[in-house]
């Protein structure tokens, strides 16, 4: 009679409900604390560098491993610690010498070794047709911006020195484009969708992922290339949001990223 008189109501999940918070906490003052220790001369301004980059990238990742492991409701959950510690050693090894960018590879093998375990992710599912759709859509905008660069903002095309360009698809396969497919899509698109329509999850998606790459650093701080920046990434996170819903995967949405990117590095200032 209990029972029927008070039925179970399944409690209601908030939308940042998992969110790893004393992690994200801990990588700030790593990260400020390193800071602190270069503008003081105690470590290179390199490893600070390093230490920023790595904090950011892995709260990203760290975030979309979490909130996966909630989704799944797994008892215990998915510690995310370890994708944070990946995230930093990525970014430590750069610091240190250019072929030491080849631990940013760390990252997206420790998400690889989980994928069983990180089902909102979708990194099991590898649709070929949709991969395909998605290196065409990362492959085409890189050429559209290498166009118009060369066009209107003195840019040239040309392949750089080996030891140059290596490090910096190692970044982006590794950090740079794994997190923003993971958490932008696999878990903030994903969150999102499942409490709005999925134009208003993917307009929060876009605006977060124009707005994370308009705040890097190592974007060039002119207006036009600013401009430039939002109107590309706006339209790749617009497609790699319709290729998550219509895999279920990150995957295409990342081969779109890194095609992309690929492509954008072959650009070089004209000075």
């Amino acid at each position: 009679m209990y029972a029927l008189a008070h039925p179970h109501a399944a409690p209601g999940t908030r939308f940042l409900d998992g969110t790893p918070v004393v992690l994200l906490v801990v990588l700030a003052l790593a990260a400020m604390g390193t800071w602190t220790a270069a503008l003081a001369g105690l470590v290179p301004a390199a490893l600070a560098r390093a230490a920023g980059g790595g904090a950011a990238q892995g709260a990203l990742l760290a975030t979309a491993v979490a909130w996966t492991a909630t989704r799944s409701e797994r008892s215990g959950g998915l510690p995310p610690v370890g994708i944070a510690i990946a995230a930093l050693g990525g970014a430590a090894g750069a610091a240190v010498a250019p072929v030491g960018a080849a631990a940013y590879l760390w990252a997206p093998l420790w998400l690889w070794r989980r994928r069983a375990q990180l089902k909102g992710l979708g990194l099991a599912t590898l649709p070929a047709r949709l991969v395909a759709a998605g290196a065409a859509l990362g492959g085409l905008l890189g050429l559209h911006l290498t166009i118009m660069a060369s066009l209107t903002l003195g840019y040239r095309v040309g392949p750089p020195a080996p030891l140059a360009l290596g490090p910096w698809l190692a970044y982006d396969v590794g950090a740079n484009v794994l997190a923003a497919e993971c958490f932008f899509r696999g878990a903030l698109l994903d969150r999102g969708q499942r409490r709005w329509s999925f134009g208003a999850a993917a307009a929060l998606s876009t605006g977060a992922c124009v707005a994370r790459y308009l705040l890097d650093p190592l974007l060039p701080g002119t207006l036009e290339v600013a401009a430039g920046a939002a109107f590309y990434i706006a339209l790749l996170s617009v497609g790699n949001c319709w290729l998550y819903r219509q895999s279920g995967s990150v995957v295409p949405g990342f081969v779109a990223g890194v095609a992309f990117f690929a492509v954008y590095r072959l650009l070089h200032h004209v000075r």
